[in-house]
């Protein structure tokens, strides 16, 4: 079943798209990530691309998806949609960058999004941590979160589930490229140039093996004696995001900050 864009929202979404393009790194094509973005009591799903994509259908021929309708989509079969020119899918009121997977999972719909390591960071840090804080502290949450979803990854902490990561705090906050509002016609951007920034700036840099780079908003703190004032006790484990905010503004580097809570330098890969 298809529906039909409005003229006035097909029109934003091909406005909206060349923005993306402008903003999307080429290079960040490595490190694929399979990150659950809907789960629903359904047994379809709907979606709408913003560029003309393919969709792939598990045994079947594959078919052309074009911009300005949604497909309703019995998940009878596997599905895997692959928009062309840095295209978004949307699913719900969220476009995403990459690809979209919707299946079956456990007696519900599901919708998957598989995109670089890069790109789903660009969401994550403003989605964790505001992107007007310093910019030392959003490149250390920047390495956290890059830790994270790597070693959640590689530790298959989803099981034979068909995806690496959930998009809520089970695992870090990804909430997609853009939220479109239908009451007044407009899509909201749920990156920032800011934490863009941040993450390019950090590109490559992890936590060395053995830290996942876990963080809280605010740690139970017991203070120390430090450099003429005091400072919270780490634990080794975990990042102070409010903290961490603190000690940018007093002159720490994003490195400082990363040695300071996980007790090691970040390294680069």
């Amino acid at each position: 079943m298809m529906k039909h864009f409005s003229k006035g929202m097909y029109t934003l979404f091909l406005s909206l798209i060349l923005v993306l393009v402008a903003g999307v790194s080429q290079a960040a094509a490595a490190n694929l990530l399979r990150v659950l973005v809907k789960e629903e009591n359904s047994s379809k799903m709907s979606v709408a691309v913003t560029q003309p994509a393919t969709l792939q259908i598990s045994g079947q021929a594959s078919r052309r998806l074009d911009p300005g309708k949604w497909y309703t989509l019995p998940l009878t079969s596997a599905y895997r949609i692959t928009p062309s020119n840095n295209g978004l899918v949307q699913v719900g009121n969220t476009l995403y960058p990459g690809e979209i997977e919707l299946r079956a999972w456990n007696n519900k719909a599901i919708a998957v999004n598989v995109l670089s390591l890069e790109e789903y960071l660009r969401s994550v840090v403003p989605s964790e941590m505001p992107a007007s804080w310093h910019m030392d502290a959003l490149m250390a949450q920047a390495v956290a979160a890059r830790s994270y979803a790597v070693n959640t990854q590689r530790q298959r902490k989803w099981g034979e589930a068909p995806y690496d990561l959930v998009s809520d705090t089970r695992d870090q906050v990804y909430k997609g490229f853009y939220r479109y509002d239908p009451q007044t016609g407009q899509a909201i951007a749920l990156i920032h140039s800011r934490s863009d920034q941040a993450v390019a700036s950090t590109a490559g840099y992890m936590l060395r093996p053995g830290f996942k780079g876990y963080y809280r908003a605010r740690l139970p703190r017991n203070w120390i004696s430090w450099g003429g004032g005091y400072m919270p006790v780490s634990d080794g484990q975990h990042l102070d995001q409010e903290m961490t905010q603190q000690m940018a503004q007093n002159g720490w580097n994003w490195v400082q900050i990363l040695s300071w809570w996980y007790r090691d330098q970040p390294i680069k890969n």
